[in-house]
């Protein structure tokens, strides 16, 4: 019985779908960018459309940060957008109706529409044979 359940549980995890970080961890030129946008804001878009998000959600701003980390596969220091203190990847943060990390110069994006209202409109589709 245990192994039963072992085996649901694995299989309601993995069904989950998991963000791919394009743009979590960016250079700091790229980070600058990113923050100077949001800090002129009070909202964002959230939309994964790799993650097959079914809605885009509108989510508000109190406090933008820039975080360094150090990133141990490549020994650099690399820096993350913190949204009310919560990593965010900028890759499926919308901001003006465009991809903030097209926005921001991050490279490269894939699998995301440069703006939501191709997606919202039915312009943009993605492809998930890409996967």
């Amino acid at each position: 019985m245990k192994k039963l359940f072992f085996c649901f549980l694995v299989i309601i995890f993995s069904l989950q779908p998991l963000k791919a970080d394009q743009c979590a961890l960016i250079p700091k030129d790229v980070a600058n960018n990113a923050y100077n946008i949001l800090k002129n804001v009070e909202f964002y878009i959230d939309f994964c459309a790799p993650c097959m998000d079914k809605e885009p959600a509108i989510k508000y701003i109190n406090n933008v940060e820039i975080q360094s980390v150090y990133y141990k596969p490549t020994n650099e220091t690399l820096y993350q957008i913190l949204i009310d203190s919560t990593p965010i990847d900028i890759a499926y943060v919308y901001v003006n109706g465009r991809n903030l990390g097209m926005q921001s110069n991050c490279t490269p994006i894939s699998d995301v529409p440069e703006y939501i209202d191709d997606y919202v409109s039915g312009r943009w589709h993605f492809k998930e044979n890409d996967i």
